[in-house]
């Protein structure tokens, strides 16, 4: 009898034991699969559809400017460094010839790939080509930060003199400390600013491959019409992938299009005075709000 009782309870806590690790294995693959499902689902945070939805609405919120005052910004094309800069770096060859956009192109290329990107760099090298490309240049640990590319190849392009600005362009939320600084060039052949993206070695084109300005990207994201980053070197026969190739660039873009600022003056250097040009539902006390249309104009006049 104790025999049989031993037996009996050996086989019922190996019935149990069975049945534990089947309710286990059961928990184990049901929330395996609910995982999986879900993952399946394009959530918030896994769309990127919904981030631009968002980031759009944003935009077109604020689409309209604040009214500025007709600053003119002023570009030097006489300070000694650029003649140092010409011979040191030989951007006349790297340059060559054809447009203004063309030109600043081939220079953004070449130095593009040659200066690490370092978010975090502290800005202890005075802010002008000579100085930033000393201390970064083929020196990945040395990198230095989206503004400060920015002044390399602005400087570069006013030594070749080309109307060249730099742009800082700006994120919406008070808590979003993270902008970027990219350039812009007065092509004379398309009549209109054309956007350079060094950090990222980008311009921005249209539907039909026109490059655009800040202001015409800014436009196109808020009504969400089509433009895209375009890699240098990119294939651009298929636009709607290569906006998908370039998914990332083109979020952290519409991201910070909500308002711009601009230098008083582009020189060697950065001037002290900085103009805003602000939407008109963002409320700010800053003095040097610019209109809409002197960032539009050509410079030329």
């Amino acid at each position: 009898m104790k025999k049989q009782n031993y037996n009996l309870k050996k086989l019922l806590l190996t019935v149990g034991c069975v049945i534990m690790a089947i309710a286990l294995c059961v928990s184990v693959g049901f929330n395996i699969y609910l995982g999986v499902f879900f993952m399946k689902q394009d959530s918030y945070l896994q769309s990127t559809d919904e981030i631009y939805i968002m980031e759009a609405g944003i935009l077109r919120n604020n689409l309209e400017y604040a009214d500025g005052k007709q600053y003119k910004i002023k570009y030097d094309f006489t300070h000694e460094n650029y003649g140092l800069l010409k011979s040191r770096y030989n951007i006349e060859s790297t340059a060559k010839e054809g447009t203004e956009f063309e030109q600043a192109l081939r220079l953004m290329n070449e130095y593009a790939p040659r200066l690490t990107h370092k978010g975090d760099y502290d800005n202890h090298v005075p802010i002008s080509a000579l100085e930033l490309l000393e201390y970064s240049l083929d020196n990945p640990g040395q990198g230095i930060n989206c503004r400060n590319k920015a002044q390399i190849l602005n400087e570069m392009c006013l030594a070749l003199g080309i109307y060249a600005r730099k742009v800082w362009i700006m994120p919406y939320s008070r808590y979003d400390g993270d902008c970027h600084v990219v350039n812009e060039v007065w092509d004379r052949t398309l009549n209109k600013w054309v956007m350079l993206d060094i950090t990222n070695n980008e311009y921005w084109v249209s539907e039909n491959n026109t490059p655009l300005s800040v202001l015409e990207i800014r436009n196109k994201l808020a009504l969400r019409e089509f433009c895209t980053p375009v890699e240098v070197g990119d294939k651009t026969g298929n636009l709607q992938k290569l906006k998908q190739k370039n998914i990332g660039d083109f979020l952290y873009i519409a991201k910070n299009m909500v308002y711009t600022q601009y230098c008083a003056q582009y020189t060697v250097g950065e001037a002290n005075d900085i103009y805003m040009l602000m939407p008109q539902n963002i409320p700010t006390n800053y003095e040097l709000i610019i209109a809409k249309s002197s960032i539009e104009s050509s410079p030329l006049v």
